[in-house]
């Protein structure tokens, strides 16, 4: 038994880091491999699919979170929340091997995990636990458009866009701003 975990959001200027922890039931489609390598509308499709044929859980660190302990530690919080949350789901899952994207993970459960670089290009699970991270995250940036419509959220999904960052010069930080990311340093509150 393998659970992929993976991220989403380590980049953006705003809003959390999204981590999934999962666990495949069939084989996925063909084409579920890292989300950066696929459109919208594919992770969606995917995504769909997954909900019937994985088990997993998504755990998130928030702005204030990130801006407190760093991105790095941000992201392995969010992955240790989301894999608490399946194996709460899914006590036998703690069995499992959990390969985890990248090269550092620290955490104080009892699972046997290995880092793996690049894992979200070479194993399904975690491809398909990045696809679930993204499709999360992405999701939270629509909803914050509708909260903060100013910072135009549902286009540039708090990612370092030309247009995010003109945004930036010309208006106060929403608290979905990671404040401790340039420009946000540098920006008005």
């Amino acid at each position: 038994m393998i659970v992929g975990v993976d991220e989403a959001g380590r980049g953006p200027l705003a809003g959390v880091v999204t981590a999934c922890a999962l666990y495949l039931k069939k084989e996925p489609p063909e084409n579920a491999r890292d989300s950066k390598e696929l459109t919208p509308f594919a992770r969606q499709e995917i995504f769909g699919w997954l909900t019937g044929n994985a088990s997993f859980a998504v755990g998130v660190a928030s702005p204030a979170e990130i801006d407190e302990i760093n991105i790095l530690e941000a992201t392995m919080l969010a992955a240790n929340r989301a894999i608490i949350k399946l194996l709460k789901k899914e006590p036998r899952l703690k069995k499992a091997s959990f390969i985890i994207d990248g090269n550092i993970f620290r955490t104080k459960l009892d699972i046997k995990y290995k880092c793996i670089e690049k894992a979200d290009k070479t194993v399904k699970q975690v491809s398909c636990a990045s696809i679930v991270a993204k499709v999360t995250r992405d999701y939270l940036m629509m909803n914050a458009h509708f909260l903060y419509p100013e910072w135009n959220f549902k286009v540039h999904k708090g990612y370092p866009t030309k247009e995010h960052f003109e945004l930036i010069t010309k208006q106060a930080l929403s608290p979905l701003h990671r404040k401790t990311f340039y420009p946000c340093t540098d920006a008005k509150r």
